[in-house]
């Protein structure tokens, strides 16, 4: 399974239960990446309002999508489901936002960067996307 997820420099996500913010280069990128469709809960399928046939909506998602999907996450954790996970796609926002919720896994530690891409996007000068797969051994 393949996870997107969107973090701040300090690895936030979520303040007062919303999304720090958003861009819609972002979402192009996670559509042309995934091969397929892209799993999801109810609160992320909002951004993706033209393309609802692109997606999956399951409040479980992370427990139903079969091991060579994509799936988007924003505001549950993500350890839980980390044995379960080839590679993660980390959208960087390279800025620092308000934040409660963070990413729940270091990704130094059984991750590794393999591919790095940065792009304009329609509400950021610079996103950096990290492609990280895990560790071997």
């Amino acid at each position: 399974m393949t996870i997107f997820i969107c973090i701040d420099d300090n690895n936030g996500m979520l303040f007062n239960h919303r999304r720090q913010s958003r861009d819609e280069a972002v979402l192009k990128d996670m559509l042309n990446t995934a091969e397929g469709k892209i799993w999801m809960n109810a609160y992320s399928s909002k951004l993706f309002g033209i393309v609802l046939d692109k997606i999956i909506i399951e409040e479980d998602f992370l427990e139903c999508a079969p091991k060579d999907n994509y799936c988007f996450l924003e505001n549950i954790p993500l350890k839980p489901y980390e044995d379960k996970l080839d590679a993660i796609i980390v959208y960087y926002w390279n800025r620092v936002y308000p934040a409660d919720t963070y990413l729940d896994i270091d990704l130094d530690l059984n991750w590794e960067v393999t591919d790095t891409k940065e792009f304009g996007g329609t509400s950021h000068e610079k996103i950096t996307r990290k492609l990280f797969k895990r560790k071997e051994g």
